[in-house]
């Protein structure tokens, strides 16, 4: 038991050390396409933390991004980095982004021992996925044509479709669970970061995008940061998840599921 207590509080350790390094390194863990929009990929580590870590120490990796993202707007007070300068906009939607993945997690693993629960979890994944793909698609290309959309959004989920089925043939069916959770968790993060912003920054939108249409400001971040997140979190954090699988106390710790 203490083994174990040990190497969660080291792995824990691990995990926040490498959200500073990503979060104060420029263009690491914020990288910045749009100005003052920077596209994240620091929720990297705390989901796969969210799906490794227990109960005592899952959510440090979540406050740790939190601090993160508040130091940084502090450090770079341009666009939407403002609203972040509120502990309410940079650490309470991350805090509960990380408890979110957490019993989403749980969530997949009772699932999964019912009788249709590795179909209801694709079925829902998928309609999720797709969703955000067409939606996220038709914002960020809104110059292009309906068709041309539509052939973007389909070859997108193509390559969803393939990292499913290359993970259903080379490893098991757990390894699905891990891509949907952090598809799902990445868009869950958004909308609670986007959400923060409008409950407790409300004004951070007028003076960044000067319009008062704020749905749509809030559509397009979430098509273009959301969806652009989702689709890094699932390719880069899957294989991190799965070479984590073969060290033998994370063996340990993954076998009851």
């Amino acid at each position: 038991m203490r083994k174990n207590q040990t190497f969660e509080l080291v792995l824990t350790s691990i995990f926040v050390a490498l959200i500073f390094l990503m979060g104060m390194v420029p263009q690491i863990g914020f990288i910045t396409i749009v100005p003052g929009n920077p596209i994240t990929i620091l929720h990297i580590p705390v989901l796969i933390a969210a799906v490794l870590l227990s109960f005592k120490y899952f959510w440090i990796p979540g406050l740790a991004f939190g601090v993160v993202s508040l130091i940084q707007a502090a450090m770079n007070p341009v666009g939407l980095n403002i609203a972040f300068i509120n502990p309410l906009v940079s650490i309470l939607p991350r805090v509960l982004f990380v408890f979110a993945v957490f019993f989403l997690f749980r969530l997949f693993k009772i699932l999964k021992n019912t009788k249709f629960g590795s179909f209801i979890i694709i079925a829902l994944v998928a309609a999720i996925t797709g969703v955000a793909i067409f939606e996220g698609t038709f914002v960020v290309f809104s110059n292009l044509s309906d068709k041309a959309n539509y052939i973007i959004a389909g070859a997108i989920i193509l390559v969803f479709v393939g990292l499913y089925v290359y993970l259903y043939l080379k490893h098991d069916f757990k390894s699905l669970l891990v891509p949907s959770i952090f598809i799902i968790g990445t868009l869950i993060h958004t909308f609670l970061v986007l959400a923060s912003v409008a409950l407790f920054s409300y004004d951070a939108f007028f003076e960044v995008f000067q319009t008062d249409q704020v749905m749509d400001v809030i559509v397009f971040i979430v098509g273009f940061n959301g969806l652009t997140e989702a689709v890094i979190a699932a390719l880069i954090g899957t294989p991190i998840y799965l070479a984590l699988q073969r060290v033998p106390l994370v063996q340990q710790k993954l076998a009851k599921f």
